[in-house]
C-alpha cells in the first residue's frame, strides 16, 4: 500500500466532509480501498489534524498495552478498525497480528522483540568515522527543519480555511432550509 501524504490526505477528507461518498472519492483520487478514507474522516474527527500526519508504524509496544487492546476489544467486540481508532494505533492490521501471536503463542506472543538479535551486531568489526559537525552544517539542518515545519504550518492553515468554509456553507444550507 502507497503512503499519502499529509497535504492529499488534508484534500481528500476535506471532500469527504463536503459530502462526497468514500467510494467516489476513491475512484475519483485513486485511492485502491474507500475504507482507507474513512479511516482518515474518523482519525480527523477524533484527533484532528494531528490525526492526519503520517504515523511511523514501528513504534514498541508493552507486552501489557497489547493485551489491554485485544481484552478491550474482546470485551466490546469492537472490528479492528474501530480498536485502531480508540487506542490511536497507526494501522488495525497491528491489532490482527498481535491476535494471531497471542492465539499460538498466548502471552509470550506478545512479549517478542523485534529486529535482529545482538550477536549479530559482532560481525560488523568497520570502526566508527568521526563526523566534525560545523556550525554552518547545524544552522542549515536548523534551517530546514523550521523550513518544513512553516511549509506543514501552511498546509495546516489551508486545510483549517477550507474545513471553516464548508462549515459556514453547511450552516448557510441549514438555515436557507428552515
Amino acid at each position: 500500500m502507497s503512503r499519502f501524504n499529509f497535504e492529499f490526505r488534508t484534500e481528500v477528507v476535506s471532500a469527504y466532509l463536503a459530502g462526497k461518498g468514500s467510494t467516489t472519492l476513491a475512484k475519483e483520487y485513486g485511492v485502491s480501498n474507500a475504507s482507507l478514507i474513512l479511516n482518515w474522516a474518523h482519525r480527523f474527527e477524533r484527533f484532528g489534524i494531528e490525526g492526519l500526519k503520517y504515523r511511523a508504524m514501528d513504534q514498541d509496544y508493552s507486552s501489557q498495552f497489547k493485551s489491554a487492546v485485544l481484552n478491550w476489544r474482546k470485551q466490546n467486540q469492537a472490528s479492528l478498525p474501530v480498536t485502531a481508532l480508540q487506542f490511536n494505533l497507526p494501522s488495525p492490521s497491528t491489532i490482527w497480528q498481535w491476535e494471531q501471536r497471542f492465539e499460538k503463542l498466548g502471552i509470550a506472543g506478545l512479549e517478542r522483540k523485534r529486529g535482529n538479535p545482538k550477536t549479530m551486531a559482532k560481525h560488523k568489526n568497520k570502526p566508527a568515522a568521526s563526523k566534525s559537525v560545523s556550525a554552518s552544517d547545524d544552522a542549515q539542518a536548523q534551517l530546514k527543519q523550521l523550513e518544513k515545519e512553516n511549509e506543514m504550518l501552511k498546509i495546516e492553515n489551508r486545510f483549517l480555511k477550507k474545513l471553516d468554509a464548508l462549515a459556514r456553507k453547511k450552516s448557510a444550507q441549514k438555515n436557507s432550509r428552515d
